[in-house]
């Protein structure tokens, strides 16, 4: 845990990609009740990260794609990489980080067709993006983008990702005609989507 000081008005807490807890207070507020209390919840927030599934994406000898452990050998023989191996990887070293974009749009794309062609509504453009946060996107002019983490979970939840996008071309907010149109595709989304949020990708 690190508590880190700044001339902020509320205070918060977060865990970083290490793992690691980091509780930033406001200088007005150190040493006072305040900040035993973010520390508290703090640590409710660790305990329920430590819970949670989490995923070592690449490792020294193996990279997860869909959920399986595929030895990083095994991996080189259908994609040689064009230049040396570092010597730990992670991925933004990673050297087939272009081909992790090509795996997962190889995957994503005829399903998006499917359900854009169900809903009756064309999207622009697909995009792959390393993001921090959102699992996906779709804007008001019908361009889809997928976070490149998906290409480490499951394929059951990469496509319940997909669907939620491709239902936003028809209702670009989470209200309740939202929700009927994705069960109308995915009846389990409910339990699917609450599995998800289980997962952290490192």
């Amino acid at each position: 845990m690190e508590i880190l000081y700044k001339n902020i008005r509320h205070g918060y807490a977060r865990i970083d990609k290490e793992g690691k807890l980091l509780i930033t207070i406001p200088i007005s507020k150190k040493w006072t009740t305040f900040e035993e209390i973010m520390i508290t919840k703090g640590q409710q927030l660790l305990k329920r990260y430590s819970k949670r599934t989490h995923i070592e994406s690449i490792q020294e000898d193996s990279i997860v794609i869909f959920g399986e452990q595929v030895p990083l050998e095994e991996f080189y023989k259908q994609y040689p990489p064009k230049k040396p191996l570092p010597k730990r990887f992670n991925i933004s070293t990673f050297p087939h980080f272009h081909i992790l974009k090509d795996i997962l749009r190889e995957y994503a794309t005829p399903i998006l067709d499917l359900y854009s062609k169900k809903i009756g509504i064309p999207y622009k453009k697909l995009s792959i993006r390393k993001t921090i946060s959102k699992r996906g996107s779709c804007t008001y002019d019908q361009k889809i983008s997928l976070n490149l983490d998906l290409i480490h979970l499951p394929t059951k939840y990469i496509k319940y990702v997909i669907i939620h996008e491709a239902c936003h071309l028809k209702v670009k907010n989470h209200s309740k005609r939202f929700r009927e149109v994705v069960e109308s595709f995915c009846p389990q989304y409910k339990e699917t989507k609450k599995e998800l949020r289980k997962f952290v990708i490192k």
